[in-house]
């Protein structure tokens, strides 16, 4: 496994490690784009706390944003949480077979 892999899953895992950024992902899995002040007025967050936890998203690769006037867009990488949690789940299965 590369080094660049595991530092990129470990600052996948660090972001989704935070309560309210679980929640933002979750949210994101449910709908293709939101925009930033939906986001934080469902999370029960401010707008200025919520581009705190979306620039950690971001730096983790999980969120993707586009700016359409004044409204930021944001949506998530699907294909990077999958394989991700894929990685994981491969990590999972590996320690079961072992146990027998």
């Amino acid at each position: 496994m590369a080094k660049n892999d595991i530092e990129q899953r470990a600052k996948i895992f660090a972001a989704l490690s935070d309560p309210t950024r679980l929640r933002i992902v979750e949210m994101l899995a449910e709908r293709e784009e939101i925009a930033s002040s939906e986001i934080a007025n469902q999370v029960g967050i401010s707008l200025a706390l919520f581009c705190h936890h979306s620039r950690t998203l971001t730096e983790a690769g999980l969120l993707q944003t586009r700016k359409d006037g004044q409204t930021k867009y944001n949506s998530l990488n699907r294909e990077l949480l999958v394989d991700c949690l894929g990685s994981l789940k491969g990590l999972a299965d590996n320690m079961q077979e072992v146990d027998l």
